[in-house]
């Protein structure tokens, strides 16, 4: 649906005239506000429930972000076939480092704290603490093992076994840790330095479970800037009403595919939570800037309502659709997280939709203009809803539109070069922000014993080929020890621990290797564990971009030509925005080498592409289509200033929403969602600040009408061939 034309000159008083009937919808929405907002308060009080409980079904095993087809996918699932329905094991190690050797007093504290982690071996209660007398816990702390020396005698440490059940995996991982830094802190000091690290260590210090900081943190953003915005003591409650009951909605939703087989991580859900908080509000603010401009146009806010609802709904109907789009590409990835994150993301721009062009036109309507106290819009001047900024930004764009273009082409080259500084780091270790224990620990262990201890291979022989595999390992290069362990799932296993850093090219390396060897001798062998781990997920990461990439923006270009009817502009919105991309990821390099961050996870650029392409492409379909629907009269120049001056402010206002509501990522002590998180907000402001403001612009107005080709041009602007939609004069 064509939007109608505004023909109203800015400084002109404003005659308004019969608009044409409004659609289903639209009288529906009129006649049943009051049902459609008890309707809303009754579904958001029947799903909070199951909302609430999304986060017991997130799935952050190794298999998650691994394709089917991954060798240590196939250890992965034997690993969690055998474990099902029994405790899951995770391990905590305490090191303790002398610079100048341990001395014989040291020995004997290390191996009275070993006896001390070893009294606290059983059920493990909460709060860091372990229940006494046998009582359930929430999993149990196994007696510590022998103390283990390093060669060069400056070094030595135990580990214990920490077993819970899958429920709650990292609350027994914290409440052990804590029982066990407390039982050991007593020793440091004198010169002997004690942490506590391993696998049970880096799951509580990264605590990405409990996420309530970040929903109150992004609603506090939201809450700030609506009231910057729109300086009302009670219109910000609107626009925050649907974003809680999209947010319910759509963690229900997910919840319901999760139960259904989707994996859902921990990632997804924190990613759930600010895209809906913030396309719900930018969706809310585009269709409030639009009524209060109607409102003072239309004698009832039915009426201005209404021609709001049919002028804005196409656009924002249009964007979501774009959005989603883009999401459920992310089904052709091999990752089952990345594959899993496009449903996730698709229900929740869904939900914000739903709810704010439902739940908040209903509520304004109710309230009727008294909502907007104390600015009330009355009946009166048009272009009262400009920006005066904007305008002068566009005025100044279009005096010299083709230097302006080159330059901010030009900063957007200088940005890009920060991609030089991106490096891939997939060690768990360097997920965790800051430096404590599970850290301090992982780097006092690799200074002192053999890069490869911290993280071992698992290797799985099928039967009878234990024996041909055990003696193929050992003799593989930068292999150095192969020891027996536990069977898996009908596999004889072997610990193997390499003499390179396992997450490093050397380690990738000779885990190819290692598999090479064993399928010429052991054919049926399998090589999973942490570093196995991490260099299939690299792989598949690279796979997905050559083929997500391409295909997510040919979509975009698809829908986005569609929608506009032309070829050149979609190609312009598109390339500025991948454009964007590049030099977001640039700076957000050099922003995460600044924070001290080691690197990033190799799938993680992924995400940020998705995530900024779509909303970028997004944020220009609003001001393309408001260019469109000036344009068609007044022509491309008086078009895109006009469409500039009334959507810039409230789409850089949006922007900044949804930047800062992805800000709040950083919060979290996760390093890959904090980067997540500081990438798409330094995109969105990249792209709200200068793509969308100055370098759009500047080359639609260098092109010309021709932005519009193949479309044909009548003399009002209406494309040859496409009926004019009723455009009464404003």
């Amino acid at each position: 649906m064509q939007p109608a034309a505004d023909t109203t000159e800015p400084g002109r008083t404003a005659v308004p005239q019969r608009e044409p009937t409004p659609g289903r919808f639209v009288r529906a929405l009129r006649r049943w506000r009051w049902p459609v907002l008890a309707g809303w308060v009754v579904a958001a009080v029947l799903l909070f429930p199951y909302s609430n409980g999304l986060s017991s079904a997130t799935h952050d095993t190794a298999a998650a972000n691994l394709p089917s087809s991954a060798p240590s996918t196939r250890v992965a699932e034997l690993q969690e076939s055998a474990e099902r329905g029994q405790p899951h094991s995770d391990q905590v190690t305490v090191v303790f480092v002398r610079d100048t050797g341990l001395t014989a007093a040291d020995l004997r504290t290390i191996e009275s704290e070993r006896e001390a982690v070893t009294g606290l071996a059983g059920p493990i209660g909460s709060g860091g603490s372990v229940s006494a007398g046998g009582a359930a816990g929430r999993g149990d702390l196994g007696a510590a093992g022998p103390v283990q020396r390093s060669a060069d005698g400056t070094a030595a440490g135990f580990t214990a076994d920490v077993t819970a059940y899958p429920a709650d995996l990292t609350g027994s991982d914290t409440d052990a840790v804590k029982a066990v830094r407390a039982a050991v802190a007593g020793s440091a000091g004198d010169g002997l330095r004690v942490a506590v690290t391993g696998s049970a260590a880096v799951t509580a210090d990264s605590g990405i479970g409990n996420q309530s900081t970040l929903l109150l943190t992004s609603l506090a953003i939201v809450l700030i800037i609506l009231l910057i915005v729109y300086r009302s003591p009670l219109l910000w409650v609107f626009p925050l009403l649907g974003t809680l009951a999209a947010l319910i909605l759509a963690k229900a939703v997910t919840h319901a595919l999760a139960g259904a087989g989707l994996t859902v991580t921990s990632l997804s859900t924190a990613i759930l939570t600010v895209l809906v908080l913030g396309t719900s509000t930018d969706y809310a603010m585009l269709l409030i800037h639009r009524y209060r401009e109607e409102l003072r146009l239309h004698p009832t806010p039915a009426e201005a309502m209404g021609v709001a609802l049919r002028r804005t709904l196409p656009v924002v109907g249009a964007s979501a659709a774009t959005v989603v789009a883009a999401m459920l590409c992310l089904l052709a990835a091999q990752s089952a997280a990345l594959r899993g994150l496009g449903p996730v993301a698709a229900v929740s721009v869904v939900s914000a939709l739903l709810a704010q062009v439902t739940l908040l036109p209903a509520v304004l309507l109710v309230v009727g203009r008294p909502g907007f106290w104390p600015s009330v819009p009355r009946r009166a001047a048009a272009g009262r809803d400009e920006s005066r900024i904007w305008a002068a930004v566009g005025r100044r764009v279009a005096r010299r539109p083709l230097p302006v273009a080159g330059a901010a082409l030009a900063l957007l080259g200088v940005a890009c070069v920060g991609l030089a500084t991106l490096h891939t780091d997939n060690d768990p270790v360097a997920a965790v922000k800051g430096h404590p224990g599970s850290v301090t620990g992982a780097r006092m262990l690799a200074g002192h014993f053999p890069p490869g201890a911290t993280a071992p291979l698992l290797l799985l022989a099928p039967p009878g080929e234990a024996g041909t595999a055990a003696a193929a390992a050992a003799a593989t290069a930068h292999v150095a020890s192969v020891s027996p362990t536990s069977p898996v799932g009908g596999y004889s296993g072997y610990t193997v621990v390499m003499s390179v850093p396992p997450y490093g090219a050397s380690g990738y390396a000779t885990i190819a290797d290692l598999r090479h060897r064993l399928e010429r001798v052991a054919p049926g062998s399998l090589i999973g564990g942490g570093p196995a781990v991490q260099y299939d997920t690299d792989r598949a990461a690279h796979r997905d971009a050559i083929v997500l990439i391409p295909l997510i923006l040919a979509v975009i270009l698809v829908i986005v030509s569609v929608l506009l009817r032309a070829i050149v502009a979609p190609l312009i919105l598109v390339v500025t925005t991948a454009l964007s991309f590049a030099a977001s990821l640039g700076l957000s390099s050099l922003l995460w080498r600044a924070l001290g961050f080691s690197g990033i996870e190799a799938q993680l650029p992924l995400y940020i592409f998705v995530f900024l392409v779509a909303l970028g492409v997004d944020y220009n379909i609003f001001l393309v289509a408001r260019i469109r629907e000036v344009g068609r009269r007044a022509g491309i120049r008086e078009g895109t200033l006009r469409g500039l001056s009334v959507t810039g402010g409230v789409i850089t206002a949006a922007g900044v929403v949804l930047a800062a509501t992805f800000a709040a990522l950083a919060r979290l002590p996760l390093v890959p969602v904090a980067e997540v998180g500081i990438a798409i907000a330094v995109g969105v402001l990249l792209d709200t600040l200068l793509v969308r403001t100055v370098l759009v612009p500047a080359g639609l107005l260098a092109i010309g009408e021709s932005v519009w080709w193949p479309s044909r041009v009548g003399r009002d602007g209406t494309p040859s061939g496409v009926r004019p939609a009723a455009s009464p004069a404003r």
